[in-house]
């Protein structure tokens, strides 16, 4: 039995100082009703304080897709140091990183850096609208952009203030975002190109970009259905609409070439972060260059910031990236992913229990007590049991297994061996909730 005694003790401990005891809001686990704390990685699997040994299945929020004390992310971080850690100063690694960008992503003609998605997220947009003179973002609900203030809205509202489903409201996420803002987004659902239609046609004049996640991994794994993103690129190329790829979480989960290259279309501006830096904090702006050159100091349009390309973030994705290009790396991947899925689908089947998952190579969700057959948009998930998926959790930490339950996926450095153990302990732990439930 996993115990959590000196973490429970650390979290009191922490809260004098360190407020909620969290660093991110983010970090919260719900499971818990704390932060959970950890002293090491190794591979696949962390160690929490109670030196637990768990198999981790969230790694880092999606940011260690080579798992956890990469080598050869440590070797370009020792090689950084060495250098004396320049930062805010262009070395020869941030062109050498945007020329690697650059040859395998699709929309990457020339790119910038940035330290958070958030931050990336907040440039772009901000480039759009001065490319287009227009000022509206159109946003699917359901999908995650950030913290800044431009798009924090409908990523997860309450039933009861979402509106209608054919025109729904802009729901701020947060207190502290100024009225004045809502006229400036406009919310509809993923995956309906009738109304996508409609909308474009009767805002394309005030309409600067439409940003999307291209699988909306925020909300476990929907994907686009067939043609849906074709027709999306078609509305915005013929109505002089800016197309952002937010691939914050899908960066590198399906291919080198990410979602754009998994489904062959191309945005003209992608946010590539999260799985890039290998565990550091970067993420590029990437597309056309008559679109990036609107940045000063070719263009009038701010982009800055002191720790922008970092040197030790810029020397970990050279790493990541030359990982990534493997000829081994997907085929491991596609590996797992292909006896994960099938397995999880096997044990749901067999379950009374209305669990379902979704998942799109390195990445997943779990649905609990969804009523639809597929989760195809965010309201699918209205209804969803949230006691069910605290308890599923708890009782997987318990085995060893650590999912934090937005955040699910597997890395490079997980083994067959690993994967079947986490199937054998959800199917006990399915068995167990058919008690509870």
């Amino acid at each position: 039995m996993v115990v959590t005694k000196k973490c429970d003790m650390f979290s009191e401990h922490s809260k004098i100082y360190l407020q909620a005891g969290l660093s991110s809001s983010g970090r919260w686990n719900r499971n818990f009703q704390r932060a959970v704390y950890f002293k090491k990685g190794e591979g696949a699997y962390i160690h929490d304080m109670d030196d637990n040994k768990l198999i981790d299945m969230s790694l880092s929020h999606g940011a260690s897709l080579l798992g956890h004390n990469n080598k050869a992310v440590n070797d370009a971080i020792a090689q950084a140091l060495e250098m004396g850690i320049l930062c805010s100063y262009e070395t020869e690694y941030q062109t050498m990183l945007a020329e690697e960008i650059c040859s395998i992503i699709p929309s990457a003609e020339v790119c910038r850096f940035a330290c958070s998605g958030t931050e990336a997220v907040m440039h772009a947009i901000r480039l759009a609208r001065a490319v287009s003179g227009k000022s509206i973002v159109l946003k699917f609900e359901g999908h995650y952009h950030g913290l800044c203030d431009y798009v924090q809205y409908s990523w997860s509202p309450k039933a009861d203030l979402m509106g209608s489903y054919e025109n729904p409201e802009s729901v701020e996420l947060s207190t502290g975002i100024p009225a004045a803002l809502r006229d400036l987004i406009k919310i509809i659902p993923f995956n309906n190109p009738d109304i996508l239609k409609k909308t474009i046609e009767d805002m394309k004049d005030s309409i600067a970009a439409v940003i999307l996640e291209p699988i909306n991994y925020n909300q476990g794994c929907i994907v686009p259905e067939k043609g849906f993103l074709n027709l999306l690129r078609e509305l915005t190329s013929k109505n002089d609409i800016l197309l952002i790829f937010d691939e914050v979480l899908s960066a590198f989960r399906t291919g080198p070439d990410c979602a754009q290259g998994y489904y062959g279309v191309t945005p003209d501006i992608s946010v590539i972060g999260k799985s890039l830096g290998g565990g550091t904090p970067i993420t590029a702006i990437a597309g056309k260059r008559n679109i990036l050159e609107h940045f000063q100091p070719t263009g009038s349009c701010t982009h800055t910031g002191t720790y922008n390309g970092h040197l030790i973030s810029t020397m970990a994705a050279l790493a990541t990236i030359n990982e990534v290009k493997k000829l081994y790396f997907y085929d491991h991947i596609y590996t797992l992913a292909d006896k994960f899925y099938s397995g999880l689908d096997e044990i749901f089947s067999a379950s009374r229990l209305n669990i379902k998952a979704q998942g799109l190579g390195a990445r997943f969700g779990f649905y609990f007590d969804v009523q639809k057959d597929v989760v195809k948009e965010y309201r699918d998930r209205i209804g969803e049991n949230e006691k069910m998926a605290l308890k599923f959790y708890q009782l997987l930490y318990e085995k060893g297994i650590y999912f934090h339950g937005l955040h699910n996926g597997f890395s490079i450095k997980h083994s067959l061996h690993d994967i079947e153990q986490v199937l054998d302990c959800i199917e006990k732990t399915v068995k167990e909730l058919e008690f509870i439930f």
